[in-house]
């Protein structure tokens, strides 16, 4: 499930990127070396360094954290919903950037959307991620009832 979540994200920030190159999302509609593509810039910029290690950073907490006290199914529903959670700042962040790009013409959005694509990429679901996740959550259970 969260492979296919994954995928509808990309599709559709994808989606987004075409739509930006037909130029539905006006290109260039913010001037070169106004206060305003500054501002989109500093905002690009400010959105990628805080929102994606802070994404990364509250999916950890509160899937380590939030174990003790749950059993196998809790935690998997746990462990779904911090990763939507994740997936959903990382990708309001790039749709933000790429939005950005197509405004100004400015690198510096599309720099930031290709950082946060990275970042998704890292974030995928695997069996193996799972899988230890739920070992934790064994280990937990077992250490706590004795």
């Amino acid at each position: 499930m969260l492979r296919l979540e994954s995928c509808v994200a990309w599709g559709v920030l994808i989606i987004l990127f075409v739509v930006g190159k037909m130029g539905v999302i006006v290109n260039g509609s913010v001037g070169r070396g106004t206060d305003a593509e500054f501002n989109m810039n500093c905002i690009c910029i400010l959105s990628t360094l805080l929102v994606l290690p802070l994404a990364l950073q509250l999916f950890l907490l509160n899937t380590t954290r939030g174990l003790r006290r749950m059993n196998k199914d809790e935690a998997l529903d746990f462990y779904h919903a911090w990763s939507l959670i994740r997936l959903l700042l990382i990708s309001l962040c790039i749709a933000y950037n790429l939005i950005a790009y197509f405004m100004t013409l400015n690198a510096t959005g599309l720099l930031c959307a290709l950082m946060g694509l990275c970042i998704t990429i890292y974030c995928l679901p695997t069996h193996r991620r799972i899988r230890e996740f739920m070992d934790i959550v064994e280990n937990d259970l077992v250490i706590n009832n004795n």
